[in-house]
């Protein structure tokens, strides 16, 4: 089968403290003190074959996500911008659609031919962190496109409890390929999903939500906020190109946080209320922060997503004051959240399609996590089969 393989050079930084097993498997928890030189190439692989609890997939399209992204980008070092898990040479990738072909001898949720989606992380089930039901903070996890092989392939193997069936958007797409495509998305509206509705407390219908950052993972989470019956939904974002996408899907107060103040702005659309919800999807939290305290409502929640590259200055004050919440929110793994994100896109109250502005077939895969590099797409995809 064809695939895309990342692989990097195995050079820890001189000042990094090594773990044991880190250095056993060669699989680093923080991959800018560690893997150097990045490369991406279109490779012949051999198809996987599933485990006794897997299922194989024959993968449709994969979206390109910020993390693919900030793989093949480097400092002035070589040294990749990403700073989670990850095990070099493997397929990236993990936004994906696809048809089970075939299951394993334990797996027998799915059917062949079944259209299906899945989660990231893999988790043990016997961790202490499982057993309270943080599936997400697993001791033992793998993650699909990180650890181990993920969809930027013509198939990928994943654990039977980690995917799920996307068969009921039939009842909102009549075309097949549209539905493979909004299949896609599923996994980037989970995260916000699950900072909104996993982590955070107490947000309502009719509250006022802001969204610092419209790229993927911001129009996504936008569109769940307006589905989940959000009063407005307003966005600050520089990219002309991101804030066109944001105005075609409907979304009326977007901003250039360059040409406006921001926190003018925010008092003006709320009648001086401020915001019920800050989600923060930009990673430039020294701009952000300064506006998110000087526009919290009372009991303002505030759901920290992006992965920035450094860590703001907080005034504690100012959310005292409010009586405010600040969460952080990393992935979405549990708690149904696949689920009842599939089940607002079947009802067609979440419709993604709009935001995919590229698609690339397989053999121009490196081409297409380039296109992503430059900011100024809504979703691209990459077409498998």
């Amino acid at each position: 089968m064809r695939a895309l393989v990342l692989d990097a050079e195995w050079s820890p930084r001189s000042d990094y403290d090594l773990s044991d097993d880190e250095q056993e498997r060669h699989r680093a928890m923080n991959s800018s003190q560690v893997w150097r030189d990045p490369e991406l190439s279109v490779e012949e692989r051999t198809r996987p074959e599933p485990s006794d609890d897997e299922v194989l997939v024959r993968v449709k399209y994969t979206g390109i996500c910020g993390s693919d992204v900030s793989m093949i980008e480097t400092d002035d070092d070589g040294y990749m911008h990403y700073s989670a898990y990850t095990k070099f040479p493997s397929v990236t990738g993990h936004e994906f659609s696809g048809e089970v072909v075939e299951t394993g001898d334990e797996a027998d949720l799915f059917e062949p031919g079944e259209p299906v989606t899945a989660e990231v992380t893999d988790y043990c089930g016997r961790c202490q962190m499982c057993r309270q039901g943080f599936h997400g903070h697993c001791a033992n996890f793998e993650q699909i496109g990180f650890t181990m092989d993920g969809a930027f392939a013509e198939y990928v193997t994943v654990p039977e409890k980690i995917l799920w069936s996307v068969s009921s958007l039939e009842r909102a797409y009549d075309d097949e390929d549209d539905l493979f495509r909004a299949a896609a998305t599923i996994e980037p509206s989970t995260i916000t999903y699950y900072g909104l509705f996993g982590r955070a407390e107490g947000i309502w219908p009719g509250d006022y939500h802001v969204y610092h950052g419209a790229g993927p993972i911001g129009l996504t989470g936008m569109n769940v906020s307006r589905a989940a019956g959000a009063g407005k939904v307003i966005a600050f974002e520089p990219s002309d190109q991101r804030r066109k996408i944001a105005h075609d899907l409907g979304f009326e107060h977007v901003y250039n946080p360059i040409e406006v103040d921001p926190v003018e702005t925010v008092r003006e659309v709320t009648h001086g209320e401020g915001a019920d919800v800050h989600v923060e999807t930009s990673g430039a939290v020294a701009q952000t922060y300064p506006v998110i305290e000087d526009t919290l409502a009372e009991r303002a929640n505030v759901v920290h997503i992006s992965n920035a590259g450094s860590d703001p200055d907080i005034a504690l004050r100012k959310y005292q004051g409010s009586s405010a919440q600040l969460y952080g929110s990393e992935g979405h793994t549990g708690q149904q959240v696949f689920p009842r994100t599939i089940r607002l896109m079947a009802s067609g109250q979440l419709d993604n399609l709009p935001l995919i502005t590229s698609t690339f077939d397989l053999e121009n895969a490196d081409t297409a996590v380039r296109q992503a590099a430059k900011r100024v797409d809504g979703k691209v995809l990459v077409q498998m089969s």
